[in-house]
């Protein structure tokens, strides 16, 4: 969030009172990431690590999502592969592999309530075109070695074409996650408070000048996401924020989906939550141009779509009462893969953004390889800011990702 010198009261005349805090590590935001790269810090020794946070903690993308932890990502396997080669295809869906499996680690070391859902998920097939890249998709996983089950029908019988089963898949609260991360990490929160700058500090290190602290960090980790130009101009023209719009039904009189599903190359997605409360989101393609940009809002264009496809397809629920409709911003990169890196600039300040609308399927593995990364002990690989940004893909999510690119020329 942005602030003008008007609002800042550390630059009007009668001043504030500011504390000044050190850290071992501070991280700048408290979403997924900053959560994730919080717990394997400490788990890894470092002591005194502070957590800044703008808002709320999980108040960005991490909590505003359907608690999806897919496997894959925005493309589906076979246009990965096309896109980034088999090798680094693998490699993607390999790390969201190991990221489902630390999320596992972590519920069952901590013992912590998540509302933890393993049902495996569809990819449901909206058109025989998409049925055929799913077709393709299987085979190719399972030569990598990737179990997956193509189904020729409609598992759910609302007028799919068939679906690609991820028995793997699972469902989460993502708030109670980066709430539990936190805690296990016992790191200082400084909720509320927007980082004005960041600067070297004549005694080494990073100082930090947020609202109504200043921290003087020995290293320092950005994790902002969709958020991260707002803080840093490096990512003015390789981070696009793009609005995502959900919504939840009042709970249900009976439980009839029993999978996450990911239908029409993820443009639409939908799951059942324990209480029986349908979750559906998606539907932007139809309004690309219209969902850049910062606004936490939801448009009157993209709800009533989002209600048409639910009564297309589960007619049943005509006329449901909606209870909660919301919106999240999303980072995306310019060849749909993060950014991992240092600020040449800032000498100690690291940096991990671009979940391109898959921040749960990357999300603890992430935080974790960032932890390495900044102590030297794994390259950024793969997500290296430095690589030579891949081709576009010629899929659906390709386009998208052209979309979002091309309008982020013109800044947030």
């Amino acid at each position: 969030m942005t602030i003008s010198i008007w609002l800042d009261k550390r630059s009007q005349a009668d001043g504030a009172r500011v504390q000044t805090v050190s850290a071992d590590l501070a991280i700048i935001g408290g979403g997924l990431i900053g959560a994730s790269t919080a717990y394997y810090a400490a788990r890894r020794g470092v002591k005194n690590i502070v957590v800044l946070e703008a808002g709320q903690i999980a108040g960005g993308a991490s909590g505003r999502n359907g608690g999806f932890v897919l496997r894959g990502i925005h493309t589906y396997y076979d246009s990965c592969v096309s896109q980034y080669g088999q090798a680094v295809a693998s490699f993607v869906y390999q790390f969201g592999v190991d990221n489902q499996k630390l999320i596992k680690e972590f519920i069952a070391e901590h013992n912590v309530d998540i509302d933890f859902d393993p049902c495996g998920s569809y990819l449901l097939a909206s058109s025989l075109e998409e049925f055929d890249e799913l077709s393709r998709s299987a085979k190719l996983m399972q030569r990598d070695g990737f179990p997956v089950e193509l189904l020729r029908d409609d598992p759910i019988d609302r007028g799919y074409y068939g679906a690609l089963y991820n028995e793997c898949d699972f469902g989460i609260n993502p708030v109670k996650l980066v709430r539990a991360l936190l805690d296990c990490s016992q790191a200082r929160v400084l909720d509320e408070q927007p980082v004005r700058r960041l600067e070297v500090h004549s005694e080494g290190g990073t100082k930090i000048t947020a609202t109504d602290y200043v921290v003087m960090a020995k290293q320092v980790v950005l994790a902002t996401n969709a958020y991260m130009p707002l803080l840093e101009p490096t990512f003015l023209e390789r981070v696009s924020p793009c609005r995502g719009q959900m919504f939840a039904t009042a709970p249900l009189k009976k439980k009839f989906l029993d999978k996450i599903c990911y239908a029409n190359y993820g443009w639409e997605y939908f799951r059942q939550l324990p209480d029986r409360r349908l979750v559906m989101g998606g539907c932007r393609q139809f309004f690309l141009d219209q969902e850049v940009g910062y606004g936490d809002l939801v448009t009157r264009n993209i709800q009533g779509e989002l209600e048409h496809y639910m009564k297309d397809h589960f007619p049943e629920l005509a006329g449901v009462h909606i209870e909660h409709r919301w919106s999240g911003v999303m980072a995306f990169t310019a060849d749909g893969l993060p950014l991992l890196g240092e600020l040449p600039h800032l000498p100690g300040v690291f940096f991990a953004v671009g979940c391109n609308g898959h921040g749960l399927g990357y999300g603890l593995n992430l935080g974790r390889l960032t932890v390495a990364f900044s102590q030297g002990d794994e390259p950024a690989g793969v997500f290296d800011v430095r690589r030579k940004p891949f081709p576009f893909s010629l899929g659906a999510a390709g386009k998208e990702l052209a979309a979002t690119s091309s309008s982020s020329e013109e800044g947030p």
